[in-house]
């Protein structure tokens, strides 16, 4: 019973997947979460899987600001700091 139902997910995903390749682009000035939004229930596996993925920041500058505040951390004189003591100043000083 369970492998039946497993092998019946597994086919109703490929299917639903080949529908959506089917489909063909989007234009590039639709909003890729309205378009997911209108299919949720057409693809609903895509679906879950689109906002796993579409919820990702689109900037890396959050990154590049650890980047900077850890260059402003690590000088001369600190050029010692282990990488846990670094880890928890960084975390620190980001988040007070």
């Amino acid at each position: 019973e369970v492998g039946r139902q497993t092998t019946s997910a597994t086919a109703d995903s490929i299917i639903e997947v080949q529908r959506y390749l089917g489909e063909g682009n989007i234009s590039r000035q639709e909003n890729p979460l309205t378009y997911w939004g209108n299919r949720k229930t057409s693809y609903p596996n895509l679906f879950h899987l689109a906002l796993q993925f579409l919820c990702t920041p689109a900037s890396s500058v959050p990154c590049e600001r650890v980047f900077s505040k850890a260059g402003e951390i690590v000088s001369k004189k600190r050029n010692r700091l282990n990488a846990k003591t670094l880890d928890k100043l960084i975390f620190l000083n980001k988040n007070l």
